[in-house]
């Protein structure tokens, strides 16, 4: 992975690195393993992050992306778990 590259080519990368060893270890034809690796779980996620509205954003972009929202996630549902009465009675 680089860091210039776009989360498609990403994605792309992994599903052939995928396919081929399937190929390699099955011995059909690549296209076949490659249409068996879409249809597993993974090979669906990378397909859509492939072909989603960030596909063409750079592997970078998309991690700061990511990782901004799962910070805002957090911050939320700590605020959401600060506003709560406490679970068991306090002392004081």
């Amino acid at each position: 992975m680089r860091e210039d590259q776009s989360v498609a080519e990403m994605a792309n990368e992994v599903l052939m690195r995928q396919a081929k060893a399937r190929a390699d270890r099955s011995g059909e034809p690549i296209e076949e393993a490659m249409e068996a690796v879409l249809n597993t779980e993974a090979g669906k996620q990378l397909r859509e992050l492939r072909d989603g509205p960030h596909g063409e954003e750079s592997v970078e972009e998309s991690q700061v992306e990511m990782a901004r929202g799962r910070a805002k996630e957090r911050v939320e549902d700590l605020g959401k778990r600060l506003g709560e009465a406490p679970e068991s009675p306090t002392h004081g």
